[in-house]
């Protein structure tokens, strides 16, 4: 399967790698160990031992080694073994495991899968308004589920369905008469806005523990910025009218998408809030709502979509198209997504 390649993808989040913690994570069908060395340093390598292909990760450090669980083969940051402690030490020369460049940013573990000689550290996205500040608090999580990853983004990027799928957020009470639904697109570049909002809005359920004070009253605002190949920020709220989105509860989040392969993917998220920020309950009841969210509404629907998908015939779990699906006016941003990846992806292939 085709991913794009010379791009950056989150790899997980800071804190999984602190005290002297390694994991192994599947990304773009590549078996991946991340840890940091005992300097602090960030360490990608390939995570399958090329003796027996054993799971690195399965194994032990020994200083900024990693030593293979199954024959101790030990491999340094660099990939190479550095240590047999069998055949009286001798170290084939192929006795090595690729890797890649992983940086830290906005609290992200950000990984370059392809191209080194491409390597552009400013091409990470801006995530500034999802980490930790004064006035703010934040929770953080990394959930799987089964389908294309290309879904999962079309399924973020479509706002049309939380009123049906999600509790906490479907509006509360009588819809007023005033009621005003708005949404338009715009590109810039590769990057795609889709801006989303609800005027003289009812109440959600999930307002009230978040912003006690919120009047009857109530705008949301939900736009969403999608960048290649699936980095997308979220920035919502819920406002007091006219105060030009000022007075309120603001909610910026991080919705950051890695494919795990064709049929699998990561959601990785970072929730940002400005109100009720000094309460540790309500960092548990966002951890367990997107928890909760995730895995019995979108990630059920989505494994559902895939799997219905594919008994209808679709060969590449990539290419949603290819079954002439019916469109409607409110999936433009996700088309318009998909057409641009599609087309980076295309450039990439060719230019190799």
């Amino acid at each position: 399967m085709a991913y794009l390649r010379n791009t950056w993808y989150c790899a997980g989040w800071a804190e999984e790698l602190d005290d002297g913690k390694h994991i192994g994570r599947k990304m773009l069908g590549e078996n991946v160990l991340l840890y940091r060395t005992e300097a602090g340093a960030l360490t990608a390598m390939g995570n399958i031992c090329p003796h027996r292909f054993a799971s690195l990760s399965n194994g032990t450090r020994h200083g900024d080694n990693i030593a293979c669980p199954y024959h101790g083969l030990q491999f340094s940051p660099s990939g190479e073994c550095v240590l047999n402690p069998n055949d009286g030490g001798v170290i084939p020369k192929k006795c090595k495991v690729p890797t890649y460049t992983l940086v830290e940013r906005w609290h992200a573990l950000w990984i370059w899968m392809g191209d080194p000689d491409k390597i552009d550290e400013d091409l990470i996205p801006d995530f500034s308004t999802t980490v930790e500040r004064e006035g703010w608090a934040v929770v953080r999580g990394h959930h799987e589920t089964h389908g294309n990853y290309q879904l999962v983004v079309d399924n973020l990027m479509d706002r049309t369905h939380v009123q049906f799928m999600h509790p906490l957020l479907k509006f509360q009470g009588e819809i007023s008469p005033d009621f005003k639904r708005n949404q338009s697109l715009e590109q810039i570049g590769n990057i795609v806005w889709d801006y989303h909002e609800e005027l003289s809005s009812p109440h959600y359920a999930l307002l009230k523990p978040l912003w006690p004070e919120a009047p009857e009253v109530i705008d949301n605002y939900l736009d969403v910025r999608w960048e290649p190949p699936g980095n997308m920020l979220l920035d919502s709220g819920t406002v007091e009218p006219g105060t030009d989105r000022k007075v309120g509860a603001h909610m910026p989040m991080a919705n950051l998408i890695t494919p795990v392969d064709e049929n699998s993917t990561h959601y990785f998220w970072a929730q940002a809030r400005d109100q009720n920020t000094t309460n540790p309950e309500m960092n548990e009841k966002i951890k367990m709502g997107v928890a909760h969210t995730f895995k019995n509404e979108d990630g059920a629907v989505v494994a559902d979509c895939a799997q219905n998908m594919i008994s209808m015939g679709l060969e590449n779990p990539n290419d949603l198209m290819e079954l002439n699906p019916v469109l409607l006016k409110t999936d433009g941003a996700a088309v318009r997504a998909r057409r641009i990846l599609a087309s980076l992806i295309e450039a990439e292939a060719a230019e190799e």
